[in-house]
């Protein structure tokens, strides 16, 4: 039989199969590849019962399709495979019985982790660890806008208000912004790496150095634009990483050491419980 002709036989028990168990109890072949058969019943497990004839037709045909091809690359692959290439059992076993393992412990870490992680145990890891959370870059709670003005007379008048700091003068200064339409990136409540302000602002010489080590302001030109950076705070590279940076990761780590102390203890309670009941014995 062609495997057009098979095909089509698949076709007519798929489209029985939503409606009627088959008549003939023996599970009838719907298909063959070398020494391999296919049953109807291995049909009907990728077949939806609620599926229409015409649904369940279009199904039967690509899944016999599908296993005709692969059944034949199959058989030319051992056919041309040594023996060692071929041998999979072994490899099969251990990798199912690491798979069975793993999703135990998976369920067990899912049912008995506790996971509460304390201000207390962060704070107390961080100290313990503190050379392990060393800045790579230079970072800076900051906040910057940038002005497009060919008059200087308005630049100069928005310095003096950014640069005087009175609450007054700010809000002015922000009234100001809003009307023109400029938004401020307000970075204050968080840390910035300096390296992603450098790619905002293009400072000149030793500008950007000056305004990170005195935690200052500063306002740098080019052209008709104008950046108003002010820096908040800084903390340079090498140096501590702020414990708020890094919570985060730390309530990771400490998550991590106690579902490995988990598995851990129940891997060896298990041993010892096995001993215990002398269901483990070593032979001389």
């Amino acid at each position: 039989m062609t495997p057009g002709a098979i095909g089509m036989a698949g076709i007519a028990a798929a489209c029985s199969l939503s409606c009627t168990p088959p008549e003939d109890p023996a599970d009838r072949p719907i298909a063959r590849a070398y020494d391999q058969i296919l049953n109807w019943s291995d049909l009907r497990q990728v077949i939806p019962m609620e599926a229409d004839p015409q649904d369940s037709s279009a199904l039967a045909q690509r899944f016999i399709d599908n296993w005709l091809r692969q059944q034949a690359v199959l058989h030319m692959a051992e056919r041309n495979l040594s023996n060692e290439g071929i041998d999979l059992e072994s490899q099969l076993e251990d990798y199912r019985r690491s798979l069975v393992i793993f999703n135990y412990e998976q369920a067990l870490v899912e049912q008995k982790l506790d996971t509460l992680v304390t201000d207390q145990d962060i704070q107390a890891y961080f100290e313990a660890h503190k050379s392990n959370f060393e800045l790579k870059d230079n970072i800076v709670r900051a906040r910057w806008f940038k002005v497009n003005e060919p008059d200087k007379r308005v630049v100069r008048k928005m310095e003096e208000r950014f640069m005087g700091g009175k609450n007054d003068q700010l809000h002015e200064l922000e009234l100001w912004l809003a009307q023109l339409g400029v938004s401020i990136t307000d970075r204050s409540g968080t840390w910035t790496p300096w390296s992603e302000i450098l790619q905002e602002v293009p400072f000149e010489g030793n500008e950007a150095e000056g305004i990170v080590a005195r935690n200052g302001k500063g306002v740098v030109k080019q052209g008709t634009a104008s950046w108003f950076v002010e820096v908040l705070e800084h903390r340079d590279r090498n140096s501590v990483s702020p414990l708020s940076l890094v919570r985060q990761d730390i309530r990771s780590i400490l998550l991590n050491q106690r579902k490995l102390q988990l598995i851990e203890t129940m891997r060896e309670t298990v041993y010892k419980d096995a001993l215990d009941h002398e269901d483990l014995e070593l032979y001389n």
